[in-house]
């Protein structure tokens, strides 16, 4: 079948093309990317982490969300961790302890729902049988890949306010060391082939077993034996229990489109008041990057921020007002305060988590918009197992009483926004990104590139960015000074990173479809790194990339695959 498959990691991409190549569906390549990324991306995400599924399918017309959020452990109580708090940070949003409890280790880890996750989708929508789009990654994990640039930066990154280093992290556990760290002590250097044989075992036992062997066989013991010995708050009967949440997305309106977005504990809400309030100013109409238009999109971007900080929450634990919050009365008020003059106070600006995304479009018209994560990872390794744990707990709220509060089975928040706009009744962009709550800023820019300022998907995922939360906006370095310096004199604070594609800015991944036509762009800040003590600052940028967004020269160098013409577009 033909299609189109984009994400951040050319070799999953490989294994998705594959699929479609071989008459597998939009599903079908879904699944099998995903698995792939696990391989080839081990702390972006991974069997132990959670993830938000929207799919299109076009015999029907259906659509829907498939959630496997992780959800805290039975062990866990609201004020269990209020009197050792020491604040939370303004850049990453976390919660601040002086043993980075809610960062690396056991106690890090909420029960996870990626493998649930992907079987329901599997279960509900593939045609291919579920071992054979497992397979492909073990063979990976079996025969290893060489490190990137983008795996190295993350095991190099230093430490911030709450957040461990690379090196620590990997540390966390000794099985974890014993796969991320050379056998010389060292971390591997980017070109080294790293095998994970024990990741390739325990996914062949799943290709044969299911989701049914990771929550409640074999397999299930061992983590629980493993999680019990070293005081995390997941238990047996946490994994035997968990349960995938799917439904409807949440709807939108959006210069004529219809947009699709995932439901809360996810920020499709989020995403979808930004839109709302944008539409009620003429933003083609001013000149891409001028501080006009990056004036109105930060104060949309803080407006639904403030009201995200207030109401989003886990639904089965807190009353979330979606209708409110996407409803046109209060895009309305917004918008005309942002007239006035108003920007929102101050809230917390996260940077990118460890997550990775991917979108798929077929010929037959079926689309998937998947975004999956382990946080920022636990560094936790069960023994025997391969896989990396996630670290939700990090951003979970320590204070009793609040939406993101912590209590037994309760999903904490993310910036997750997997969303489809639809023209006609079809797909005509299918988006989403990695990278905390920078995720929704990244999407939302995406959606406006393409239509209100008629970009093609690469130019639209490789433009000059912004990220606001209510606090200073960050801006890349292509934003030209004089723009910042009209954006200060605007009243803002603003943050000009020195960095042209900045990898604190998430990366997104797009499908246009015109005239029955898909075209992908895969971000090119997926080629970036900061350089670390085993990475020379030469190999931080792993391609050549230029400074103007509509240069064809800067078209998917990070992993994108049409299946038709049966060549990768990457560098």
């Amino acid at each position: 079948m033909k299609g189109i498959v984009v994400c951040p990691q050319p070799r999953a991409a490989d294994v998705g093309a594959d699929v479609l190549r071989r008459g597998g569906t939009a599903f079908d390549a879904a699944i099998a990317t995903a698995f792939a990324q696990m391989v080839a991306d081990p702390f972006m995400c991974g069997l132990g982490g959670m993830g938000t599924l929207q799919f299109f399918r076009a015999e029907d017309g259906a659509s829907g969300m498939i959630d496997f959020h992780t959800r805290a452990g039975s062990g866990v109580w609201p004020d269990m961790w209020t009197a050792d708090m020491r604040g939370r940070t303004e850049v990453s949003g976390y919660t601040i302890f002086d043993d980075l409890r809610s960062d690396i280790g056991y106690r890090a880890i909420m029960t996870p729902g990626t493998v649930a996750g992907l079987w329901e989708a599997h279960r509900r929508l593939c045609s291919r049988p579920w071992a054979e789009l497992v397979r492909p990654a073990a063979a990976m994990a079996r025969d290893g890949l060489e490190v990137t640039p983008f795996v190295h930066d993350f095991w190099a990154r230093p430490p911030m306010p709450g957040v461990a280093d690379g090196l620590r992290r990997i540390r966390a556990s000794a099985a974890s060391a014993s796969i991320f760290l050379h056998p010389e002590g060292r971390l591997w250097r980017v070109g080294e082939v790293l095998r994970n044989p024990d990741l390739a075992t325990t996914l062949e036992a799943l290709a044969e077993g299911g989701a049914d062997l990771f929550y409640r066989g074999e397999m299930a013991a061992r983590m629980a034996v493993d999680l019990a010995a070293n005081g995390a708050y997941v238990t047996a009967e946490d994994l035997a229990g968990y349960a995938v949440r799917h439904g409807a997305p949440v709807e939108g309106r959006y210069r004529g489109f219809r947009v699709l977005s995932n439901p809360p504990p996810g920020s499709g809400v989020s995403l979808i008041q930004m839109l709302h309030i944008l539409e009620h100013f003429p933003l083609g109409g001013f000149e891409h990057g001028s501080p006009h238009h990056l004036d109105l999109v930060a104060r949309a971007m803080a407006a639904a921020h403030l009201d995200r900080e207030e109401w989003l929450g886990d639904p089965d634990f807190a009353d979330v007002p979606v209708e409110m919050l996407t409803g046109a009365e209060r895009a309305a008020e917004w918008a005309g305060r942002i007239r006035g003059g108003e920007f929102p106070a101050p809230a917390p600006a996260a940077p990118p988590s460890c997550t990775t995304h991917l979108s798929v479009h077929d010929e037959a018209g079926n689309a998937v918009s998947l975004t999956h994560t382990l946080g920022t990872g636990a560094g936790v390794v069960t023994p025997g197992l391969g896989f990396v744990w996630n670290n939700s707990m990090k951003l979970a709220d320590p204070v009793p009483g609040r939406p993101n509060s912590l209590a037994p089975g309760k999903a904490r928040t993310t910036g997750m926004v997997p969303t489809i706009l639809l023209r006609d009744g079809q797909p005509f962009l299918v988006v989403g990104a990695p990278g905390g709550s920078v995720i929704i800023s990244s999407v939302l820019q995406t959606i406006l590139n393409v239509v209100d300022f008629g970009m093609s998907p690469v130019e639209a995922v490789s433009a000059p960015r912004i990220h606001c939360e209510g606090g200073p906006i960050l801006a890349e370095a292509r934003i030209e000074a004089a723009t910042v310096r009209e954006l200060v004199a605007m009243g803002h604070k603003v943050r000009h990173s020195p960095i042209s594609y900045d990898p604190q800015q998430s990366r997104a991944h797009a499908i246009v479809i015109e005239g029955g036509v898909a075209r992908g762009g895969a971000d090119p800040r997926a080629a970036v790194g900061w350089p670390g003590p085993d990475l020379p600052k030469k190999s931080a940028v792993s391609h050549t990339i230029m400074q103007t967004a509509s240069d064809r020269r800067c078209h998917l160098p990070a992993g994108c695959l049409e299946s038709r013409a049966g060549r990768k577009q990457n560098q």
